[in-house]
Parts: C-alpha cells; structure tokens; sequence
C-alpha cells in the first residue's frame, strides 16, 4: 500500500477530506522520523514498535578491486511487530 491509498481509505472510512487525512499522515510521519532520528522508540500498543539499533563497524570487500574496505558503525531504523498485528497477519492467510 502506499502512502496515498492510506489516506483514501482513512479519508473514506473518517468521513474526512483527503487534505486533512493527508495533513495528518504526513505530521505523523515527520514526528515519528524526528524522534527515530533522537534514537527515541515510537510505540503503537498491539501494532509494533519502530526503534533504532547500532550496525557494528565492519569490513566488506569491493567487487570492483577485490579490496577490503571499512564500514563505518551506523544507526539503523528497524521495526519489531506487536502482538496484535503477528495474530492478525497469521490469521489472514
């Protein structure tokens, strides 16, 4: 799904105009990036948790020159399923 069927379908299902849902969607997408960004978890009970986790520094090795290179540590955004949304998704099969 993207973005923009998202807000069709919360637009329908509220009775809200597109614009709003729209306005909405995207507030709640920035607040959510701005508090990921602090390293700071962004919960939604029974759907899932969106958290941040370090990648450990490591070597790779370049196809091009067959060289090792270093890659630097980074953080990484990562999403972990709540329980609700495991159950729901099993179910749907």
């Amino acid at each position: 799904m993207y973005k923009i069927e998202l807000i069709k379908r919360v637009a329908k299902d509220t009775r809200l105009s597109q614009r709003i849902v729209s306005d909405v969607v995207t507030a709640t997408l920035r607040e959510m990036t701005l508090s990921l960004s602090k390293a700071n978890n962004v919960t939604f009970p029974g759907f899932g948790t969106f958290y941040t986790r370090i990648r450990p520094a490591s070597q790779a090795r370049s196809f091009a020159t067959k060289k090792r290179i270093d890659v630097p540590a980074m953080r990484l955004a990562a999403f972990r399923a709540g329980a609700l949304l495991k159950k729901t998704v099993r179910r749907s099969r």
